[in-house]
């Protein structure tokens, strides 16, 4: 896995994301990242999601580029799944919508240009969570299949 890199967080933006005022906002700015469905989980899930959410929007800041969240290979998110569909082989399409290695979903963020012609793989980790065996299992694999990393992008409490 390589390493997109590591950036610090405020725990008080944590804690705004989690009472929705900070998603709200987020979600306003940010159209061509979060759509209703990621709205719709953040709010019903107020404590997960915000370190997905932040790195979506730092790979934005930094590169244009855009992220689909989390849930990109799931049917119940149409949208998003056909987005990823179309960019990918079938293959990897395959291993991230139905061949889970040890029931992990895929990587956090699928990432690709605007002009969709380039992607990539980005795992998010905050604070004190790490990439598991079972994740870097599947995570070698996309690699393998794919011919592209598979990045992790880390926040640390900006006092850590």
């Amino acid at each position: 896995m390589k390493l997109y890199g590591e950036f610090p967080y405020n725990s008080i933006e944590k804690k705004i994301f989690a009472s929705g005022e900070l998603r709200d906002e987020w979600f306003k700015k940010y159209p061509m990242l979060f759509d209703d469905d990621d709205y719709k989980i953040a709010t019903n899930q107020p404590g997960y999601h915000f370190f997905e959410w932040l790195g979506a929007i730092k790979i934005y800041e930094d590169m244009g580029w855009i992220s689909l969240v989390e849930k990109y290979q799931f049917k119940n998110h149409p949208r998003q799944r056909e987005i990823f569909k179309s960019l990918v082989s079938d293959e990897i399409f395959q291993i991230i919508t139905t061949s889970r290695i040890s029931n992990n979903q895929g990587p956090d963020l699928f990432v690709f240009s605007p002009q969709k012609n380039d992607w990539f793989f980005c795992e998010v980790k905050g604070g004190k969570d790490r990439v598991s065996k079972s994740q870097e299992e599947m995570f070698k694999k996309i690699k393998e299949v794919s011919q592209k990393p598979v990045y992790l992008l880390k926040f640390k409490l900006d006092s850590e």
